[in-house]
């Protein structure tokens, strides 16, 4: 029996893209393209001027037929003829610069949302990033708005050509014939109302293929990446249940995609017949008026080839509006990440700070990722500049959501936390960023260069600063080692690295920043003794200058360490240096026990 967890997440499990009224999802479309007007009102002129040229074709037909070949004139013949091919170059010369400018526009709307939705995701807080995977992130980036683009292209082309032409075509008509313009236009409505209907069925369908698609592109992003080949291979589990969980997912999205396509295609062949029908009723009603004599063959041939042109624009009209309706669902979804409010947002009074000293205070503070489950509760503490503080407790304890409080990736649920006497809430982001730097066990690498690496901490940093942070991390040799030096690239998530070359190259970015406070998750975890020394002796000075708060795991750390926070449930149970938390704390004693006595000689009595 199949579970939740042997197929990929689908539409209801993902939830729904809130759907915003059509008329407002198209206004804002058309307020992103109004920033290309330029283009768009040569678009627009090019298309008018190839409407009325079109129009010419027909009346020349008609002047061949009566003037030159019924009345047996040649001279006139070769006018008209020639006339016929001159303005079929000119149209399509018309045509190239028509197509060029929506082309150019069409790309330029891809380019501003692409721009828009990245900077929208730079923006949001860690809970967002918490519970979206990265290859949804990824396929919201770029498979969607490669739907835009697609939708894009080909709506702009046609939008301002088929418009001008059907209504330019109409008006024409009206004046030459009303009756056999309004016998033309007797189906219309049938066809319209059809494509109204498809069109909102071709929505609801791409909707549901983007979402499919994006879990798909999700679910492969995991598994095929270079964690998801160590985990899967670590433990020997059995790949045919994802292959079968990809299949499934691949089927469907085959089934979507081809209800997709019949619907659009079912348009296509109702249009398609049309213009037949179009056609069969002026020839019957304009060939019974020839035969009468109250009308020239010459105008009812014309008629025809009018009526062509207008079931064709019109035809175009309803196909255009499956393919704009479809369009929307991708639209819809970029809108509704572009619309996330961030979870943290600057207070309109925020400050900038040009200087910080980094004291810390804990006032009170208690925090809940979930309503109704505290994870720290009533937490007060402080650490000042040149103060090493230790958090250590066990595992959920809440230590790492100290630190993330911090670097305000959250807040408070109750309580406040003060940098130099101003609450982090009324402080300007980007001016608590630059005083902070971190050193996490994952010790997170971009797979790009060393020297991009390192520039991350500072982006204006010297050549000289770099070398001399990567000394002090004992990594400079190892780069100087290698064939490109800093130009080396990292590889993927850093695995062309060993786990202490990453870390050291997480020490180097936090030695080449000098933040003012620094926070470490245990920065020496992966190294072995002598490199630990050399490195904590290069981090001293840093130290001295900054307020630092580890996550200890070794015990060189809690011997250190001005202060110790013994953290459990939420709590702070206890606080102070070791030899007082040996002789008092009960908790303490017993991690010290299991985690951190056997680092050291010194055992309990």
């Amino acid at each position: 029996m199949e579970t939740a967890n042997d197929r990929i997440p689908s539409h209801d499990d993902l939830g729904d893209i809130p759907q915003r009224p059509t008329r407002e999802t198209l206004f804002r479309i058309l307020s992103i393209f109004a920033f290309q007007w330029r283009f768009l009102a040569v678009g627009a002129v090019t298309s008018f001027a190839v409407a009325l040229l079109w129009l010419a074709q027909p009346l020349l037909v008609s002047l061949i037929i009566d003037r030159a070949i019924l009345e047996g004139n040649p001279q006139l013949l070769i006018v008209f003829t020639g006339l016929m091919v001159a303005v079929a170059l000119v149209v399509l010369l018309l045509e190239v610069l028509k197509s060029y400018c929506l082309a150019l526009v069409s790309e330029r709307v891809v380019r501003s949302v692409r721009i828009m939705l990245f900077e929208s995701l730079q923006e949001q807080s860690h809970r967002f990033y918490v519970g979206t995977s990265s290859g949804t992130v990824s396929s919201r980036m770029w498979n969607d708005t490669a739907g835009v683009q697609a939708a894009v292209s080909v709506a702009l082309i046609e939008l301002l050509g088929t418009v001008v032409l059907l209504f330019s075509t109409l008006v024409f008509m009206l004046i030459w014939n009303w009756a056999l313009t309004l016998l033309c236009l007797s189906v219309t409505p049938l066809v319209l109302g059809l494509s109204v209907y498809l069109g909102k069925r071709n929505q609801e369908i791409m909707g549901k293929l983007l979402v499919t698609l994006e879990s798909l592109v999700a679910f492969s992003f995991e598994r095929l990446s270079i964690n998801g080949f160590i985990l899967l291979n670590a433990f020997g589990y059995e790949k045919r249940r994802d292959s079968k969980r990809f299949e499934d997912g691949a089927t469907e999205l085959l089934r979507l995609s081809v209800w997709q396509s019949l619907t659009v295609q079912g348009t296509r062949m109702v249009l398609v017949i049309f213009p037949i029908i179009a056609s069969a009723i002026i020839y019957l009603y304009g060939g019974a008026r020839v035969i009468d004599g109250e009308l020239s063959l010459g105008t009812v041939t014309a008629f025809i080839a009018l009526s062509a042109m207008l079931t064709a624009h019109v035809s175009s009209l309803a196909s255009l509006n499956v393919n704009v309706m479809g369009s929307l669902a991708p639209f819809q979804r970029i809108f509704a990440w572009l619309d996330l409010k961030p979870e943290i947002e600057e207070a309109d009074d925020a400050v900038a700070l040009s200087r910080f000293h980094g004291h810390v205070a804990f006032r009170n503070v208690s925090f809940e990722y979930e309503a109704g489950s505290p994870v720290l509760r009533d937490v007060s503490f402080d650490v000042r500049p040149g103060q090493l503080l230790a958090l250590v407790g066990p595992s959920g304890a809440g230590k790492t959501t100290v630190t993330h409080l911090i670097l305000r990736f959250y807040d408070p649920t109750s309580g406040s936390i003060e940098v130099d006497g101003l609450d982090l809430r009324s402080v300007r982001l980007s001016s608590l960023r630059e005083a902070t730097s971190m050193v996490s066990q994952e010790n997170i690498v971009f797979n790009t260069t060393f020297r991009e690496n390192l520039l991350v901490a500072k982006p204006e940093a010297s050549e000289q600063e770099m070398i001399a942070a990567c000394k002090a991390a004992q990594l400079h040799e190892h780069i100087e080692g290698l064939p490109s030096g800093y130009d080396c690239t990292v590889g993927e998530f850093g695995y062309r690295l060993s786990g202490g070359e990453r870390q050291r190259l997480a020490i180097a970015r936090a030695v080449l920043k000098r933040a003012t406070i620094l926070i470490m998750d245990e920065p020496s975890a992966s190294l072995d003794s002598i490199t630990e020394r050399s490195i904590r002796e290069a981090l001293s000075p840093l130290l001295e200058e900054s307020s630092a708060i580890v996550i200890a795991h070794r015990l060189s750390t809690i011997l250190e360490a001005d202060k110790i926070l013994v953290l459990d449930d939420g709590r702070i149970v206890d606080a102070g240096r070791h030899d007082e938390l040996v002789a008092r704390c009960e908790l303490y004693r017993r991690l010290y026990q299991e985690q951190f006595a056997a680092q050291g000689s010194e055992r309990l009595d």
